[in-house]
């Protein structure tokens, strides 16, 4: 946090600023790993749980930033601030009348909840790093074991051993693609892991042509179709015959689910739901690929938008909503991206059963 949470810190046990350094350092391998990992692997399953742990702390940080700033700041028109212990009484026991003290307490109690909920998300994010660092050297002695195994049933023992010290040679830290807009690691060959094709790249020359990159589609017997598609340089040209058909075919369309099964009735402002476009009284018909048919009583959104957090994606939403004061509906497609802000959770909208 900022100078002001120092304060609170003095007072109560310290909540951290941000994740420690060792969390942090640790979460940056872990989000690149994760691009090497299969999406089904254990291990990758318990990286996407630290990152959703992990955004859900940094929402309670941020969220305890805003609460200690409005606590610790002097009123416009001076005055002693609301403050985060002190009396909420005069010296004559009377309550303050130069503040909201209905306000005050509501601030101070949400702020002893952060601060439950923030020590217990630290246990849990130290518990899954441990995990995971238990889960990488278990894949990395198992991994040794099978090279060894199987070098003892090759002939060409010389190039397995130079394959198996590749393999175990310490990884250099992953380059950011911007072919693909990832960060990528290296292969032990010497080729990317995390993309597609990387098998046919060059961690060392990211920017290097590949084969991928110039493909020409041919008829059967080798010859170029006059009417196919040119793909040369990693862009593609549709020309002749092709381009017509294309023109041609209907394009897909996403039926959008006709009932809703929740009633957004709160956005507080400058949120991630507001700045999405959401509005109070649109009626949730499909909040990524949850509907009322697998909500689950909305446990399946308290997980998904975590997990969206810690990715850093946003989340598709359709809602259905009344056009002015008739009673004409619209359905409207958002795009909401949750993520920490200074108000309480990750979206800044509040949805009940309709």
């Amino acid at each position: 946090f900022f100078p002001s949470i120092f304060v609170c810190n003095k007072i109560f046990d310290s909540i951290p600023s941000t994740s420690s350094a060792t969390q942090q350092q640790k979460l940056r391998h872990t989000m690149a790993q994760d691009s090497a990992d299969t999406p089904t692997s254990l291990l990758s399953i318990k990286r996407k749980q630290l990152l959703s742990l992990d955004a859900q702390k940094k929402a309670l940080e941020t969220e305890a930033e805003a609460i200690v700033s409005e606590l610790t700041a002097v009123p416009p028109g001076g005055g002693q601030p609301i403050g985060i212990d002190t009396p909420l009484v005069d010296n004559e026991g009377f309550p303050r009348a130069d503040i909201d003290v209905y306000r005050a307490r509501s601030l101070r109690k949400r702020f002893h909840e952060i601060q439950t909920d923030h020590k217990e998300l630290s246990k849990m994010i130290d518990g899954s790093l441990l995990e995971i660092s238990a889960l990488m050297k278990n894949e990395q002695q198992s991994t040794t074991q099978n090279l060894r195994t199987a070098t003892n049933t090759n002939n060409n023992n010389a190039n397995d051993d130079a394959e198996i010290q590749a393999r175990l040679a310490p990884k250099p830290k992953p380059k950011f693609d911007a072919k693909t807009g990832k960060w990528v690691v290296k292969n032990w060959d010497g080729s990317v892991s995390g993309v597609e094709n990387g098998e046919m790249r060059s961690f060392d020359d990211l920017n290097a042509p590949s084969p991928a990159d110039t493909v020409a589609l041919t008829s059967g017997d080798g010859s170029n179709q006059s009417d196919g598609v040119d793909i040369s340089g990693g862009r593609g040209s549709v020309s002749g015959g092709t381009q017509q058909r294309l023109q041609q075919q209907p394009q897909p369309t996403v039926e959008e689910p006709t009932t809703p099964f929740a009633l957004i009735d709160e956005v507080s402002p400058n949120s991630p739901a507001h700045e999405a476009g959401i509005l109070v009284g649109d009626l949730l018909l499909r909040f990524g690929t949850i509907t009322g048919e697998n909500h689950r009583e909305f446990r399946a959104i308290a997980e998904l938008v975590p997990q969206a957090a810690g990715e850093k994606r946003s989340i598709p939403i359709a809602v259905l909503r009344k056009e002015n004061s008739s009673d004409t509906t619209v359905v409207k497609v958002v795009s909401l991206k949750p993520r920490a802000w200074a108000g309480r959770g990750l979206l800044g909208c509040h949805i009940k059963p309709c």
